[in-house]
């Protein structure tokens, strides 16, 4: 008999540790949230117990160009022009300028040359830019993320459409 008491109140002892250890990382684990660390932002976000939206990060997510009846050379030349722009160092009334003046010098012929960089619209994630060769003489798609979510409170992030076409 002595033998099985000892064995019920080792087990006993055991169990009530048991349930200790688990109140206590129950009671531990809703009061410390859990850390999130976002890798395409590098925010860092406490989350206890329901989803947090992380916005995009900030900086250039996607672009493309795509040339019409344009040389590659030419199309080269049109790209460097948008990396000027993208870069801010000139607006986007001077690259519209200095892409006629360019297709003015080349003896291309065009109808219209279109620059925005204030396309505002609201991402939950990063379409893909598609654009195929042919169309237009030359189209450019960017877009830039702000990082910041949008201030009205649904779970998008701020971004801008910068396009080009020459048509």
């Amino acid at each position: 008999m002595k033998k099985n008491n000892k064995f019920l109140v080792a087990l006993l002892a055991i169990s009530i540790l048991l349930l200790g250890i688990y109140i206590c990382v129950s009671l531990y684990s809703k009061e410390n949230p859990v850390m999130i660390k976002n890798t395409d932002s590098e925010q860092t976000l406490y989350d206890k117990g329901k989803d947090v939206y992380v916005p995009i990060s900030e900086g250039w997510k996607d672009s493309k160009s795509a040339k019409g009846d344009i040389t590659e050379v030419q199309k080269l030349k049109l790209d460097k022009f948008i990396e000027s722009w993208k870069n801010g160092n000139i607006t986007d009334s001077d690259l519209k300028d200095t892409i006629m003046k360019y297709l003015n010098e080349q003896g291309i012929e065009y109808k219209e040359v279109s620059v925005s960089s204030k396309g505002h619209t609201l991402y939950d994630e990063v379409p893909e830019v598609k654009l195929s060769d042919g169309g237009n003489l030359y189209s450019f798609v960017g877009i830039y993320s702000t990082g910041k979510q949008n201030p009205n409170g649904t779970e998008k992030t701020v971004c801008y459409n910068w396009t080009v076409f020459v048509f």
